[in-house]
């Protein structure tokens, strides 16, 4: 990494030291004293993150020369250090036990909420600038993983701000098109037909832009993606034309729709992060989820209910997100299942992502709101080997009910064709259990950011 170090020439850059009390102070100066003489920049400072096995007495900012910054509490004060040096390059000289793998991933997040790179001997986590700007109002929302209905989330927010001004949804995924594709709203039903002549021809008809299509009252544009770094950073990526074909499209919003855990080079006004309430914290924060909660002006937790994801749980996840962010706004939602036709009087097979507890939900929620009786479920409609023999072993039906995510088009969609059922695709409308004026409140912000 010292040889990543002297690539970083340019004077205007700040550079801070991470140390530990496990070393002996001269040990940690001798490091420092490298780090001057290979950073062509301006070197800033330390941040002191604990340890006193090996601490002298006396003045530390005296003894390194520099502005020491002495951390107590790690989510609490690293922050305010961050705040305090404003740092372009985050060097880590500490070691276990002070700082373990656990906490170095919590750094990253920090280090990335303040538009700072983090390395160490042999890590760089580099952070990237929001380089793409937009001339209008404009949302983005992310995610902690996949399959944590962003997608449904994203089409709810999206179906919100339609009500009151024009919306350009940009979404992308890793099977989205090679040139960024519009669909007007209106301007072409989005048939099971329109979608066969879409995946015949070699498109993804299940991209979650022809999703948000189906589902609300805005243009889309499909866009691709390949790669997800830590930090949620693309290997490529065509949003930046995209986003051009956007904003020609004259919205008046825009909303933007990260795939996977991505985070989008996009300079947005606001930012929603999507937190699966089933999710396992360590998980979570070890692939920089706290840093996508840090920049987020609301955590959105879904599926927030038994037995998907217990109470404590829940209640665990809350208490996490206010240790790293005392002020987050966090709602709860559950996901209710909507057919976009009618399924009244039908026996449906139905075709999910979601695992068997969620699946026994929404078969109750769809036989008892919806008149209809579920005869058959797959879930597997990720795993394409057993989807299909899921298919062909399904019987007295007379509709598949399917999400529109990774084979329902070229599969499910193509075997109802060919066995002469009806086809019908099933959205997800997320259900606000607490915090829906926190959604009422960002939402009116964008809107006055439209009329300003």
């Amino acid at each position: 990494m010292i040889d990543l170090l002297k690539k970083q020439q340019n004077r205007n850059k700040k550079l801070i030291a991470l140390i530990d009390g496990e070393h002996y102070p001269q040990v940690n100066l001798d490091a420092i004293n490298l780090l001057k003489k290979y950073f062509t920049g301006s070197f800033e400072g330390i941040i002191f993150l604990g340890g006193t096995e090996k601490i002298s007495g006396g003045d530390p900012g005296k003894f390194y020369g520099c502005r020491v910054f002495q951390i107590g509490e790690l989510d609490r004060d690293f922050p305010a250090a961050l705040d305090e040096f404003r740092p372009d390059f985050v060097y880590d000289l500490s070691d276990e036990p002070v700082v373990d793998y656990f906490k170095r991933m919590k750094i990253a997040s920090f280090c990335f909420s303040r538009s700072s790179s983090y390395m160490g001997p042999d890590f760089y986590f580099e952070y990237e600038h929001k380089r793409i700007k937009l001339s209008r109002p404009s949302l983005m929302i992310i995610g902690t993983g996949k399959r944590i209905g962003k997608t449904a989330v994203s089409s709810y927010i999206a179906g919100l701000l339609s009500e009151k001004s024009k919306v350009c949804i940009i979404a992308m995924g890793r099977g989205g098109p090679r040139v960024p594709r519009l669909i007007r709203t209106g301007s072409a039903d989005i048939t099971p037909e329109f979608l066969l002549k879409m995946s015949r021809k070699g498109l993804h008809a299940s991209s979650d832009y022809i999703e948000d299509a189906l589902f609300t009252n805005a243009d889309t544009v499909g866009c691709r993606r390949c790669g997800g770094g830590f930090g949620g950073r693309f290997f490529f990526s065509n949003i930046g034309r995209g986003v051009k074909i956007a904003e020609k499209t004259d919205p008046q919003i825009i909303v933007i729709e990260g795939s996977g855990a991505s985070v989008p080079p996009v300079d947005a006004d606001r930012c929603i992060c999507v937190v699966g309430a089933n999710q396992d914290w360590q998980s979570i924060a070890g692939y920089l989820g706290i840093y996508r909660m840090l920049i987020s002006d609301i955590i959105f937790l879904t599926m927030c209910e038994e037995p998907v994801a217990s109470d404590e749980n829940i209640l665990f996840l809350e208490k996490k997100i206010r240790q790293i962010k005392k002020d987050a706004r966090i709602v709860k939602s559950v996901f209710r299942p909507r057919p976009l036709y009618s399924v009244k009087g039908k026996n449906i097979f139905l075709v999910i992502t979601a695992g068997s507890l969620a699946g026994d939900i929404i078969k109750r929620h769809l036989e008892t709101e919806y008149g209809c009786k579920v005869t058959g479920m797959s879930l597997n409609l990720s795993d394409r080997k057993k989807l299909y023999m899921d298919l062909k072993s399904s019987v007295n039906y007379d509709m598949l009910l399917t999400e529109l995510k990774a084979a329902s088009v070229d599969m499910v969609t193509e075997f109802a064709f060919s066995e002469g059922k009806e086809i019908n695709y099933l959205n997800n409308i997320p259900v606000i259990t607490h915090g829906s004026s926190h959604i009422k409140n960002l939402l009116n912000r964008i809107r006055v950011g439209n009329e300003g």
